[in-house]
Protein backbone atom coordinates (compact mmCIF):
# COMPACT_ATOMS: atom_id res chain seq x y z
CA UNK A 1 0.00 0.00 0.00
CA UNK A 2 1.36 3.46 -1.38
CA UNK A 3 1.60 6.09 0.80
CA UNK A 4 -0.37 9.55 -0.69
CA UNK A 5 2.69 12.61 -1.12
CA UNK A 6 0.56 14.32 1.91
CA UNK A 7 1.29 12.09 4.94
CA UNK A 8 4.66 11.75 3.56
CA UNK A 9 5.14 15.68 3.93
CA UNK A 10 3.23 16.04 7.37
CA UNK A 11 5.26 12.96 8.71
CA UNK A 12 8.78 14.86 7.20
CA UNK A 13 7.38 18.03 8.92
CA UNK A 14 6.11 16.30 12.07
CA UNK A 15 10.17 15.00 12.33
CA UNK A 16 12.28 18.06 11.29
CA UNK A 17 10.02 20.74 12.80
CA UNK A 18 10.86 20.09 16.20
CA UNK A 19 14.62 19.44 15.47
CA UNK A 20 15.34 22.34 13.57
CA UNK A 21 13.83 24.61 15.87
CA UNK A 22 15.85 23.23 18.75
CA UNK A 23 19.00 23.47 16.64
CA UNK A 24 17.79 27.35 16.16
CA UNK A 25 16.84 27.72 19.70
CA UNK A 26 20.07 26.50 20.98
CA UNK A 27 21.99 28.67 18.54
CA UNK A 28 20.22 31.57 19.51
CA UNK A 29 21.19 31.29 23.42
CA UNK A 30 24.50 30.65 22.66
CA UNK A 31 24.97 34.19 20.68
CA UNK A 32 23.64 35.56 23.45
CA UNK A 33 25.44 34.57 26.00
CA UNK A 34 28.28 34.79 24.11
CA UNK A 35 27.29 38.68 23.52
CA UNK A 36 26.91 38.93 27.23
CA UNK A 37 29.85 37.40 28.34
CA UNK A 38 32.01 39.62 25.61
CA UNK A 39 30.70 42.86 26.80
CA UNK A 40 31.08 42.33 30.50
CA UNK A 41 34.53 40.64 30.49
CA UNK A 42 35.94 42.82 27.95
CA UNK A 43 37.03 46.37 27.84
CA UNK A 44 35.97 48.27 24.85
CA UNK A 45 36.48 51.81 24.70
CA UNK A 46 34.03 54.13 22.53
CA UNK A 47 35.42 56.71 19.94
CA UNK A 48 33.53 58.42 18.00
CA UNK A 49 36.13 60.10 16.04
CA UNK A 50 34.51 63.85 16.61
CA UNK A 51 36.15 66.64 16.06
CA UNK A 52 36.39 68.69 19.31
CA UNK A 53 35.63 73.29 19.20
CA UNK A 54 37.36 74.97 21.10
CA UNK A 55 36.66 78.34 21.98
CA UNK A 56 39.55 79.57 20.20
CA UNK A 57 39.04 77.87 17.08
CA UNK A 58 35.33 79.28 16.88
CA UNK A 59 34.44 82.32 13.95
CA UNK A 60 33.52 85.46 15.59
CA UNK A 61 30.83 87.34 13.69
CA UNK A 62 31.96 91.19 12.96
CA UNK A 63 29.45 94.02 12.78
CA UNK A 64 27.64 92.60 16.28
CA UNK A 65 28.19 95.60 18.21
CA UNK A 66 24.95 97.33 17.54
CA UNK A 67 22.37 94.39 17.99
CA UNK A 68 20.24 93.44 20.82
CA UNK A 69 19.65 89.78 21.79
CA UNK A 70 17.70 88.81 18.59
CA UNK A 71 20.11 89.74 16.32
CA UNK A 72 18.00 93.25 15.42
CA UNK A 73 19.65 96.05 14.65
CA UNK A 74 19.98 99.01 17.22
CA UNK A 75 18.72 102.38 16.31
Amino acid sequence: MKFPQQHITKLTLTILKPIVMGVMFTIGVMVGVMNILLTKFTDIKEDSKTRETSVESKIHPKNTKNRDDFGMIKR
